[in-house]
């Protein structure tokens, strides 16, 4: 699995998997292991991860090329506990992950938050096996 159709929604815990679309807005699937599915209306403010990035002090960084990174790199975060952990030690930890990371536009919060989502969404992703799906969609397009 990659970022695509993986989201967060306003005001509700947690990642979701976009599972449809209806008429009203989504069918979604929270990725905490529970499997519950709900209904979100299309007026709920639903962020796409594929579509997050994070600033630097060049531009932005896609948040799937950090968490691609991060994988690579067989990141472990399982000594550090997010939540209760003080800023010092989130900064820290966040700065040996995007050390180019704009220091007046990253928030601390955000950076929790980019950490917690990876936590979660680590065991499930698979950017070898998204890069060769789209591999093998460009050639079929060429053929």
């Amino acid at each position: 699995m990659d970022l695509k159709g993986i989201v967060n929604i306003t005001g509700k815990p947690g990642l979701y998997k976009v599972l449809s679309t209806t008429k009203g807005g989504f069918i979604v699937e929270a990725l905490d292991g529970t499997g519950k599915r709900s209904v979100i209306p299309g007026t709920s403010k639903v962020a796409a991860l594929d579509d997050i990035s994070v600033y630097t002090s060049e531009d932005q960084e896609a948040l799937k090329d950090i968490f691609r990174r991060m994988k690579a790199e067989n990141t472990d975060l399982s000594d550090l506990d997010i939540a209760k952990a003080d800023n010092a030690a989130i900064i820290a930890r966040f700065e040996t992950l995007v050390p180019n990371y704009d220091r007046e536009q990253v928030y601390v919060s955000d950076m929790r938050k980019l950490m917690k989502w990876y936590v979660m969404l680590a065991p499930m992703l698979d950017f070898e096996a998204a890069d060769k799906a789209a591999a093998d969609a460009e050639a079929a397009a060429k053929a």
